[in-house]
């Protein structure tokens, strides 16, 4: 039987990612970056993001080729800390993988829609979300 978390509608979930020129390269991020966020609860639906997370359980990877142009609409209300990227290329691969599946608190649940509803352009006032 495995008991490992899956990923679920407002489940809080821990990413670690690393990004690469390459499908099998990380030569973007010195290490592996974490970051967090409550699952399914975008205003227009799940992300193509969310989408590729849908159903994966802890330990479970995916393989991204991105676009810089598309990492908004990819991600959405997602905030995912790009600045930890060495170089800013025009595409690149991200290597995520779910580190912890956990129920997310009342509390946590309607920081996050309140946090998504009002992103504008970016969703953490800071410019940390895109590149």
């Amino acid at each position: 039987m495995n008991d490992k978390a899956k990923i679920e509608n407002t489940k809080k979930i821990t990413i670690s990612a690393e990004a690469g020129k390459t499908p099998d390269s990380a030569d973007l991020t010195p290490w592996p970056f974490q970051f967090e966020f409550i699952f399914g609860l975008g205003t227009e639906g799940l992300t193509p993001f969310e989408y590729e997370l849908a159903d994966k359980a802890e330990g479970d990877e995916i393989l991204l080729h991105l676009k810089q142009e598309n990492l908004h609409e990819t991600f959405e209300h997602i905030c995912v800390p790009f600045h930890h990227l060495s170089d800013h290329p025009d595409a690149f691969y991200l290597k995520a993988q779910v580190v912890k599946v956990a129920p997310a608190t009342d509390r946590e649940i309607v920081k996050a829609m309140a946090g998504g509803s009002s992103c504008g352009d970016h969703c953490c006032g800071d410019g940390c979300c895109h590149l």
